[in-house]
């Protein structure tokens, strides 16, 4: 079979209110993929771009997240740690005096 250019051009505009439907085979599949198992291969790397975290998108970010959560420990986005190191002040303890300020400032009377 070859090639013909018709001159025909196909456009599609995807409406997000009304997204096309997934067959029962497409739904069931989508529900039993896990994050890994998608393949950004295709994605531009994004390292060094405005907003770009390391591990934003990578495998093992929600890894970390729950390893944190079980040992009770404050992961701090990379803005804020930037914030207190601008006033001059990073440590943790400023940091852990800051939030206790807050949950005193804001504590229900009983």
């Amino acid at each position: 079979m070859r090639e013909q250019n018709t001159g025909k051009t196909v456009r599609f505009t995807l409406d997000p209110a009304n997204p096309p439907q997934l067959t029962a085979e497409q739904r069931q599949r989508l529900e039993s993929m896990r994050d890994k198992d998608i393949d950004l291969s295709d994605i531009p790397s994004q390292a060094g771009k405005p907003g770009w975290r390391p591990g934003l998108f990578g495998a093992g970010v929600s890894d970390l997240r729950r390893a944190a959560l079980r040992e009770g420990i404050l992961l701090l986005d990379d803005d804020v740690v930037e914030g207190f190191r601008k006033i001059g002040d990073n440590s943790p303890q400023k940091m852990n005096a800051v939030l206790l300020e807050y949950l005193v400032s804001h504590r229900k009377s009983a």
